[in-house]
């Protein structure tokens, strides 16, 4: 065949595939998908917007794991996000230095602890996710919650390296930003992280009780194996109660 037969072949072959819908396109492995989100930037709600579109995706549900963590920087600049956390900062200044990315900002996606981009970037994000999925993990996570009263008891049994971090995050009531560079906008505020245990090193077997404030909607957990040096993570897992 000649080389530009070939060529127009191969491109062909590459746009077919990606037309796809993204899950056809996943291999086995669950993906977690962290992104670092404020309502206070006004280049923010693209990316909450897909995250939503994941998260509310059924044919993903369990092979990708989304997270919305929200930062608090820019708390002091009109409007103070309800669900921002310095730790949730603390944790995405610990990625510029693993990726070694040139700094902190948002919206930024991570996928598996190892790939970085601007979070509202849908290509870059679903490529990522096909590349990671059919990695095969370096261990195996499993996990059951059940929800009692004001208190969620999550069992986790983890195999293999790292440290074992247990989420929970909830799909909170939309909110109407009063103030800020998202004045007059509703946020939909999906699969936002409200608690993080660090529950040890694997291997692994524990229950853990973490309370959850009754007013939570659709909450639930997703536990994963991290390398404490390069952050990257393995196995993975996810659950509602």
């Amino acid at each position: 065949m000649p080389r530009l037969l070939l060529i127009a072949a191969l491109l062909s072959a590459v746009a077919c595939q990606a037309a796809e819908p993204l899950a056809q396109r996943l291999g086995p492995a669950p993906v977690v998908v962290e992104l670092f989100t404020s309502q206070g930037c006004s280049s923010c709600p693209p990316a909450d917007a897909l995250l939503t579109d994941i998260a509310h995706d059924d044919s993903l549900r369990g092979r990708v794991i989304p997270l919305a963590f929200h930062v608090d920087y820019w708390d002091r600049l009109g409007w103070r996000d309800p669900f921002s956390s310095v730790d949730w900062t603390r944790r995405q200044y610990a990625y510029v230095g693993a990726l070694r990315a040139n700094s902190a900002y948002t919206p930024q996606m991570v996928v598996n602890g190892a790939r970085e981009f601007v979070g509202s970037n849908r290509r870059a994000l679903e490529e990522a996710l096909v590349a990671a999925s059919h990695r095969k993990p370096p261990g195996e996570v499993r996990l059951t919650a059940t929800r009692h009263g004001a208190e969620a008891r999550i069992q986790v049994n983890a195999k293999g390296t790292g440290e074992l971090v247990v989420v929970v995050f909830d799909s909170s009531a939309p909110t109407a930003v009063g103030r800020g560079e998202n004045t007059g906008r509703t946020i939909a505020n999906d699969n936002v992280v409200r608690r993080l245990v660090r529950a040890g090193a694997a291997p692994l077997e524990r229950t853990i009780t973490v309370p959850i404030d009754p007013w939570w909607k659709e909450p639930g957990v997703a536990a994963f194996l991290q390398d404490r040096e390069t952050l990257a993570i393995g196995a993975a897992a996810a659950a509602r109660f």
